[in-house]
């Protein structure tokens, strides 16, 4: 065989070898979001324990990523689960932080601060990445809606425009180190009027309500905040009907944002007397579990602020200021 024709023979077996890997790897791909859609998800979906979500986002980021384009639509729900580990983690060093301030103790304190910034900061990272990989798959918000082939592709939508937005904010709050682009936020936002709010637990109708809000407020329009604060308790009772109360955290964000303490432990107790009444929608259990576990972690941060120590055990949707409480509500029991 010529030199020729050993070259030609040699390049047609490596494009055939590049062509059959890529086809392997976006068959896999397919095969993964198609098994995850109609497996996977639903068993996360129902499952209770919330620290499984956490691993689960954290576990799949190495199997998934590079599978190339064909995964695009289960990364926004890995990454929404991963990101909310590195917030959470966030939250429990600005927790330290609080308490090392109550004991004066500014070294701590310091350090506490640092490590919430870096958690911050790879959540950002990781919510941005599950926004871009919706942006690939869909296209990019504020053109067109995307022609959803099914329910599962219109929940990675949200997904992707919900870490998104929390992407934004969480690198605005470490100047920008993660690299978010801060025009990434108002598409996101025409994003989510691409949802249907009702079917997806009222959460993009709260989350828009939350802007306007926002936005009446910086303008003194009070008429234009009741009509927004209509519109997020309009969206509340879609996501109480169903049984994800996913919205409650919505809320409770907002009133933390406008440093109204009050609103807060409304929010709180109101989520903690439906859970007690009304069980969570079995088929979607970890949603409303997961919004519990956040509505958690404001209340600790309550309590710290004024006591120096999370919600106790038991006492969580009840305050330091209760008059239910005892003064001398500490016994041996709470030190085991």
């Amino acid at each position: 065989m010529g030199i020729k024709n050993w070259v030609s023979v040699m390049t047609a077996a490596t494009l055939a070898v590049s062509i059959t890997g890529c086809s392997v790897r976006d068959m896999a791909a397919s095969g993964m979001v198609s098994f995850g859609n109609k497996y996977m998800s639903p068993w996360f979906m129902a499952s209770n324990d919330t620290d499984i979500m956490c691993a689960m986002g954290e576990g799949m980021a190495a199997m998934t990523y590079p599978m190339g384009p064909n995964i695009d639509p289960m990364i926004p729900m890995v990454t929404l689960a991963s990101g909310m580990c590195a917030d959470e983690k966030a939250k429990q060093e600005e927790l330290r932080f609080l308490r090392a301030m109550h004991k004066d103790d500014v070294t701590t304190a310091q350090d506490a601060r640092t490590m919430q910034k870096r958690w911050t900061a790879l959540s950002a990272e990781r919510q941005y990445f599950g926004y871009q990989a919706a942006v690939r798959y869909f296209g990019e918000p504020g053109k067109e809606c995307p022609d959803f082939a099914d329910d599962n592709e219109e929940m990675a939508y949200l997904f992707g425009m919900f870490g998104a937005l929390q992407a934004v904010q969480m690198d605005l709050a470490v100047g920008g180190v993660a690299g978010v682009p801060l025009d990434v936020m108002p598409k996101a936002l025409e994003g989510l009027k691409c949802v249907n709010s009702d079917k997806f637990w009222g959460l993009p109708d709260a989350i828009l309500a939350v802007v306007d809000i926002s936005k009446s407020n910086l303008d003194g329009d009070e008429d234009a905040v009741k009509l927004g604060k209509a519109r997020l308790q309009k969206a509340a009772r879609a996501g109480e009907e169903e049984g994800v109360r996913m919205v409650h955290l919505v809320e409770a964000a907002m009133y933390v944002t406008q440093g109204d303490e009050a609103a807060v432990k409304e929010v709180i107790r109101k989520h903690v007397e439906m859970i007690e009444e009304t069980p969570p929608n079995p088929d979607l259990n970890l949603l409303d579990k997961m919004t519990t576990r956040g509505l958690r972690l404001i209340s600790d941060k309550l309590w710290t602020a004024h006591t120096g120590q999370r919600t106790p055990f038991g006492k969580f949707g009840t305050f330091w200021d209760d008059q239910v409480i005892s003064d001398d509500s500490m016994d041996i029991e709470d030190l085991l």
